[in-house]
């Protein structure tokens, strides 16, 4: 069962554009609080899929991702925010952080520094959902374009409870 204060996480999108509309459709569904994408969405007119979401949504940059202005012009002319190098936001009570993550020292460190309830990281399309210390969940959603592994996936995060699940699209 999908709570209020779930959120959506999803990656490594790669221009994909029907997987990009199944993790639409999947967040618009489940009425997700909010979505996160780790990067890698590539070109703007993919972005656009994303302007099909019926919540905010946040957006950091990959190492893939080509035209950043006219990403930050399609994602921002929709409510939607793009933040790079990281990004810090504030959901419910929770401070979550965005990276793409090509550092994933760096995205452990994150998580093991108690400052952050969720670090949320992609680049690698591997999923993972693993607790931190207690305190904080680390997760990578894999990849939405499933080109690497051939499984396309995305995460859905339940911000009161930490936890979270990988839907397979």
């Amino acid at each position: 069962m999908i709570m209020n204060n779930t959120i959506g996480v999803m990656g490594d999108s790669h221009d994909n554009l029907g997987l990009i509309r199944k993790a639409v459709s999947l967040f618009n569904e489940t009425n997700v609080l909010h979505v996160l994408h780790t990067g890698d969405v590539v070109s703007p007119f993919a972005a656009k899929e994303l302007q099909k979401l019926s919540c905010p949504f946040t957006v950091t940059l990959g190492n893939n991702d080509g035209d950043k202005l006219k990403l930050k012009e399609v994602i921002s002319s929709s409510g939607g925010k793009l933040l790079w190098p990281s990004a810090v936001l504030q959901l419910v009570d929770k401070r979550v952080v965005l990276i793409h993550g090509e550092d994933p020292e760096l995205a452990m460190a994150l998580a093991k520094s108690g400052d952050f309830s969720l670090v949320a990281y992609g680049h690698w399309h591997e999923a993972l959902v693993k607790r931190v210390a207690d305190s904080c969940l680390l997760v990578n959603p894999g990849e939405t374009c499933g080109y690497l592994t051939g499984k396309p996936t995305v995460a859905l995060v339940n911000l009161d409870a930490l936890e979270a699940s990988l839907v397979d699209l």
